[in-house]
């Protein structure tokens, strides 16, 4: 087992001391000259909570909103409203150009939800006017992403009531009609006034006019048929009362214009910088560069090592 001689270490250092200085400095220049080649990147940040949304499930409004952003077609969206192809200089007809476009996106795009419940978009750029605008892009095509998925739910809901209200108008037009029928057939107007008024004039002995006993039949011989289809035509009327008011609240809801997400923090327009760092960058490479040259002379040396 070989085991280094710290004293020999020391003096190879030292010895050395020129070379190792060297390689430190011209560490430190090069890094240097390497945090001003690469390009500056900005930071554009927003936070939003979810709002009118529907739960569905056993997910979270917050989970819900986080799949909407995440999802491929707001990505797309985003990319042809700002043409992100071609800021990120990349050929479409690249064979693998969605892949690259992803990776790209990836690194510059993240959402993220916070210990709050609430979603935090931040966006990457050389540029921080288009930072900034993609991150608003991201809340705008995510509203109208979700609302359109609504309207489509919404264009069922309405088709369906509107087959509802049509099939009920036809079951009340029958009823109507029938009832219509017996009414013209024995000049019935108000069940109820007519035949205590009839009552009445039978018992005072008061002949009845054909006019009359004509109702007074059609009262005696189709009463449960008259009760019977007066609550259905009631009980129709509500049904289809209700369903418009059903329609009517679909109708609403589609045409309105609504946003899904509460903005606690708009995007900013970065005014500083926040990659590189060039002091760490410059750090990190003055320390990589001074442990390796001196780790390159210990183990060149073989003076400093020892067997037992």
């Amino acid at each position: 087992m070989e085991n280094f001689n710290t004293k020999e270490l020391i003096a190879v250092l030292f010895k050395n001391k020129k070379a190792i200085i060297i390689v430190t400095i011209l560490a430190i220049v090069a890094s240097v000259a390497a945090s001003f080649i690469i390009k500056p990147k900005f930071k554009s940040t927003a936070v939003v909570f979810p709002v009118n949304l529907s739960p569905s499930s056993e997910e979270s409004n917050t989970e819900q909103l986080l799949q909407y952003f995440n999802s491929e077609e707001v990505k797309n969206r985003v990319a042809k409203n700002f043409d992100l192809f071609k800021h990120y200089d990349i050929d479409p007809n690249y064979k693998e150009a969605k892949s690259l476009f992803d990776f790209y996106f990836k690194s510059n795009v993240s959402i993220s939800p916070t210990l709050y419940e609430s979603i935090e978009i931040t966006v990457r750029d050389e540029s921080p006017e288009m930072a900034q605008k993609v991150a608003q892009g991201m809340i705008d095509e995510t509203n109208k992403f979700i609302m359109e998925l609504k309207r489509e739910r919404l264009g069922e809901y309405i088709k369906n009531s509107m087959k509802a209200i049509a099939r009920e108008d036809k079951n009340i037009d029958s009823i109507n009609y029938r009832l219509n029928e017996l009414r013209a057939k024995y000049d019935i107007i108000d069940v109820g006034n007519q035949s205590r008024y009839l009552s009445k004039k039978m018992m005072s002995d008061k002949p009845l006019t054909e006019a009359q006993k004509n109702t007074y039949e059609g009262i005696k011989t189709k009463f449960v048929e008259l009760h019977k289809l007066n609550s259905l035509y009631e009980g129709q009327a509500k049904t289809i009362t209700d369903f418009i008011d059903q329609y009517d609240r679909y109708l609403f809801d589609y045409n309105s214009e609504i946003s899904f997400t509460n903005i606690v923090s708009k995007p900013n327009l970065p005014d500083k910088k926040y990659f590189p760092v060039r002091w760490i960058i410059v750090t990190i490479s003055t320390l990589s560069a001074f442990a390796l040259a001196c780790l390159f002379f210990i183990l060149t040396n073989k003076s400093v090592r020892k067997v037992d």
